[in-house]
């Protein structure tokens, strides 16, 4: 043995190759998954280059989740076909794993646009902005002005979204009647909604197009009633036709703004042509 120790890498060259400490191939000579090719009278294990193809298909199946257990189940039993089969598992399994991220990403930037918008709106000024189509899930609410109804009703939005897979980045917005924009009174919402990429529901609504007379604020709720009254205005001032809803929005929310006297709320109303 002693002549062919040269093509031979020992313990600490081999980890050094793989990336990993001696005591990871330790342990795989000790449940018998990754064993030495020689081990010499002097107890020294030797490992050959044609084991690093083992070692990074089991690191591969380690990152996607795989016990050592199982791994070693296939290697005990391997086989061409049984390793085609694995591999075709792992492949729709990694398959499912990039459409989890890619979700993420989509989640992670609309939430930073959301923010960034928060922390960049003109406050307490009215705007206008053109929206391209978006698509709404939208729940109908027949409650008081009471927050115990209020919440019940988001809870349910919330369950009915979740019936449809569909968990959104964007906070849930609440519509605005117009013909509930009365000074003095309290105003109540007529549905809850939330915003979805998904076009091809049969439960997604679509809200066109088109231009909108925008105002945030930032002290919490206390101004949506005068904010409605000063945009149904703008409308009327302009030559506007409005829409039959305002739409309320949270761009500053409990995971950005700590309790509701920091949240900021964007108000939209849409614009037509008189």
């Amino acid at each position: 043995m002693e002549k062919n120790l040269k093509d031979y890498f020992t313990t600490g060259e081999f980890a050094r190759l793989c990336n990993v400490k001696k005591q990871t191939l330790f342990h795989y000579d000790d449940i018998g998954i990754l064993c030495p090719e020689l081990v010499g009278d002097n107890g020294y294990r030797y490992y050959s280059y044609m084991q690093l193809e083992v070692f990074y298909t089991i690191s591969m199946l380690k990152e996607l989740g795989m016990p050592l257990s199982d791994i070693k189940k296939y290697l005990d039993h391997r086989s061409p076909r049984a390793f085609i089969d694995l591999l075709e598992k792992q492949q729709l399994e990694v398959e499912e794993k990039i459409q989890d991220l890619l979700w993420l990403k989509r989640f992670i930037n609309t939430k930073l646009d959301i923010t960034r918008e928060g922390l960049t709106v003109p406050i307490n000024k009215i705007f206008l902005e053109t929206r391209p189509e978006e698509y709404l899930i939208a729940t109908e609410y027949v409650g008081a002005d009471v927050d115990k109804d209020i919440a019940a009703a988001v809870t349910e939005h919330l369950n009915f979204c979740h019936s449809l897979d569909i968990y959104s980045a964007y906070a849930i917005g609440g519509m605005i009647p117009i013909q509930c924009i009365v000074p003095g009174q309290s105003y109540i919402y007529s549905h809850f909604y939330t915003r979805t990429d998904c076009s091809n529901s049969g439960e997604v609504v679509v809200c066109p197009a088109g231009d909108f007379a925008v105002c945030c604020d930032n002290k919490d709720y206390d101004n949506v009633e005068t904010i409605c009254a000063r945009l149904l205005q703008y409308a009327d001032d302009c030559g506007y036709r409005p829409g039959t809803h305002i739409y309320e929005d949270l761009l500053l929310d409990e995971m950005s703004a700590n309790g509701y006297d920091n949240y900021t709320v964007k108000l939209s109303l849409p614009l037509y042509k008189a």
